[in-house]
Protein backbone atom coordinates (compact mmCIF):
# COMPACT_ATOMS: atom_id res chain seq x y z
CA UNK A 1 0.00 0.00 0.00
CA UNK A 2 2.81 2.14 0.91
CA UNK A 3 4.66 1.71 -2.27
CA UNK A 4 0.82 2.88 -4.50
CA UNK A 5 0.51 5.52 -2.79
CA UNK A 6 4.79 6.77 -3.19
CA UNK A 7 3.81 5.77 -6.70
CA UNK A 8 0.68 8.21 -7.20
CA UNK A 9 2.88 10.50 -4.93
CA UNK A 10 5.49 11.09 -7.13
CA UNK A 11 2.94 10.70 -10.44
CA UNK A 12 0.92 13.84 -9.23
CA UNK A 13 4.53 15.35 -8.74
CA UNK A 14 5.27 14.69 -12.60
CA UNK A 15 1.86 15.83 -14.49
CA UNK A 16 2.26 19.10 -12.43
CA UNK A 17 5.27 20.24 -13.87
CA UNK A 18 4.69 22.39 -16.35
CA UNK A 19 7.42 21.60 -18.71
CA UNK A 20 5.64 19.08 -19.62
CA UNK A 21 2.45 20.40 -20.80
CA UNK A 22 4.34 22.97 -22.69
CA UNK A 23 5.72 20.95 -25.05
CA UNK A 24 4.07 21.91 -28.75
CA UNK A 25 4.85 18.72 -30.61
CA UNK A 26 5.17 19.00 -34.54
CA UNK A 27 6.34 17.54 -37.15
CA UNK A 28 9.84 19.85 -37.17
CA UNK A 29 10.39 19.33 -34.04
CA UNK A 30 9.69 15.78 -33.57
CA UNK A 31 12.40 14.44 -36.15
CA UNK A 32 11.49 11.41 -35.74
CA UNK A 33 11.77 8.29 -37.85
CA UNK A 34 11.82 4.28 -37.60
CA UNK A 35 13.06 1.91 -39.57
CA UNK A 36 10.78 0.22 -41.85
CA UNK A 37 11.39 -3.14 -40.91
CA UNK A 38 9.43 -2.17 -37.60
CA UNK A 39 6.62 -0.28 -39.28
CA UNK A 40 3.29 -1.49 -37.41
CA UNK A 41 0.42 -3.20 -39.71
CA UNK A 42 -3.13 -1.37 -39.63
CA UNK A 43 -5.58 -4.07 -38.00
CA UNK A 44 -9.34 -4.24 -38.02
CA UNK A 45 -9.54 -4.77 -34.66
CA UNK A 46 -8.05 -1.89 -33.45
CA UNK A 47 -8.71 1.71 -34.07
CA UNK A 48 -5.06 2.69 -35.61
CA UNK A 49 -1.46 2.48 -35.18
CA UNK A 50 1.63 4.42 -33.76
CA UNK A 51 5.01 4.47 -33.81
CA UNK A 52 7.65 5.72 -31.00
CA UNK A 53 10.32 6.25 -29.04
CA UNK A 54 11.54 5.52 -25.56
CA UNK A 55 13.91 7.95 -23.68
CA UNK A 56 14.16 11.07 -22.77
CA UNK A 57 12.94 15.03 -23.84
CA UNK A 58 14.61 18.06 -23.05
CA UNK A 59 15.57 21.69 -24.16
CA UNK A 60 18.32 22.13 -25.76
CA UNK A 61 19.31 26.04 -27.25
CA UNK A 62 15.61 26.65 -27.69
CA UNK A 63 15.11 23.31 -29.51
CA UNK A 64 13.15 20.38 -28.08
CA UNK A 65 16.06 16.90 -28.26
CA UNK A 66 14.78 13.44 -28.19
CA UNK A 67 17.14 11.17 -26.45
CA UNK A 68 16.10 7.71 -28.24
CA UNK A 69 16.99 4.39 -26.10
CA UNK A 70 14.06 1.86 -27.94
CA UNK A 71 11.19 2.56 -30.24
CA UNK A 72 7.66 1.41 -29.23
CA UNK A 73 5.55 0.03 -32.52
CA UNK A 74 1.88 -0.93 -32.02
CA UNK A 75 -1.59 -0.64 -31.54
CA UNK A 76 -4.98 1.45 -29.35
CA UNK A 77 -8.85 1.27 -29.54
CA UNK A 78 -10.16 4.23 -28.29
CA UNK A 79 -13.51 4.80 -26.10
CA UNK A 80 -14.23 5.85 -22.65
CA UNK A 81 -10.14 4.75 -21.86
CA UNK A 82 -7.77 3.90 -24.72
CA UNK A 83 -6.24 0.65 -24.64
CA UNK A 84 -2.98 0.17 -26.13
CA UNK A 85 -0.30 -2.71 -26.79
CA UNK A 86 3.01 -2.11 -28.09
CA UNK A 87 6.14 -4.03 -29.10
CA UNK A 88 9.23 -2.28 -27.96
CA UNK A 89 12.54 -2.79 -30.09
CA UNK A 90 15.95 -1.75 -29.35
CA UNK A 91 17.73 0.79 -31.66
CA UNK A 92 19.60 -2.55 -33.74
CA UNK A 93 15.44 -3.05 -34.50
CA UNK A 94 15.79 -6.55 -31.94
CA UNK A 95 12.36 -6.52 -30.11
CA UNK A 96 13.15 -6.44 -26.46
CA UNK A 97 9.67 -6.53 -24.89
CA UNK A 98 5.91 -5.41 -24.82
CA UNK A 99 3.99 -2.84 -23.24
CA UNK A 100 0.46 -2.19 -22.53
CA UNK A 101 -1.72 0.50 -20.84
CA UNK A 102 -5.06 1.96 -20.44
CA UNK A 103 -5.40 5.59 -20.12
CA UNK A 104 -8.28 7.68 -19.45
CA UNK A 105 -8.27 11.28 -18.76
CA UNK A 106 -3.94 11.20 -19.21
CA UNK A 107 -3.36 9.31 -16.63
CA UNK A 108 -2.17 5.96 -17.55
CA UNK A 109 -1.90 2.35 -15.56
CA UNK A 110 -0.51 -0.90 -17.04
CA UNK A 111 2.19 -3.20 -17.42
CA UNK A 112 5.63 -3.27 -19.05
CA UNK A 113 7.55 -6.80 -19.71
CA UNK A 114 10.72 -7.77 -21.02
CA UNK A 115 11.33 -11.13 -23.80
CA UNK A 116 12.36 -13.47 -20.61
CA UNK A 117 8.00 -12.94 -19.05
CA UNK A 118 9.60 -10.39 -15.90
CA UNK A 119 6.69 -8.41 -15.73
CA UNK A 120 6.10 -4.97 -14.14
CA UNK A 121 3.15 -2.39 -13.39
CA UNK A 122 3.74 0.80 -14.88
CA UNK A 123 1.78 4.11 -14.40
CA UNK A 124 2.48 7.54 -16.26
CA UNK A 125 0.17 10.31 -17.90
CA UNK A 126 -0.16 11.03 -21.63
CA UNK A 127 -0.54 14.05 -23.91
CA UNK A 128 -1.70 13.76 -27.32
CA UNK A 129 -3.00 16.62 -30.18
CA UNK A 130 -4.41 15.03 -33.85
CA UNK A 131 -1.07 13.08 -34.64
CA UNK A 132 1.21 13.32 -32.15
CA UNK A 133 1.37 11.78 -28.11
CA UNK A 134 4.32 12.58 -25.18
CA UNK A 135 4.16 11.01 -21.75
CA UNK A 136 6.36 9.78 -19.37
CA UNK A 137 5.87 6.16 -17.45
CA UNK A 138 7.11 5.17 -14.50
CA UNK A 139 7.77 1.42 -12.38
CA UNK A 140 8.55 0.76 -9.32
CA UNK A 141 12.16 0.39 -9.77
CA UNK A 142 14.43 2.37 -12.79
CA UNK A 143 14.13 5.26 -14.51
CA UNK A 144 11.16 7.53 -15.25
CA UNK A 145 11.27 7.83 -19.26
CA UNK A 146 9.54 10.07 -21.79
CA UNK A 147 7.46 8.31 -24.43
CA UNK A 148 6.36 10.24 -27.81
CA UNK A 149 5.43 9.66 -31.22
CA UNK A 150 2.74 9.75 -34.27
CA UNK A 151 -0.42 7.57 -34.08
CA UNK A 152 -2.20 6.98 -37.42
CA UNK A 153 -6.07 6.01 -37.23
CA UNK A 154 -7.17 3.27 -39.07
Amino acid sequence: MKKALFIIGILAILISMPAMTAIQLSEKSTKFTVPETIKPQPDSEYDGTFIGGVGFVYRQDGEWQFDTHAYIVGVYKGGNYVRVFSWIYNLDEERIGSMWFISGNYILVGQISDMNESKLPIVGFLFFNEQYFIGRIMSLFGPAPHIWGEYTPN
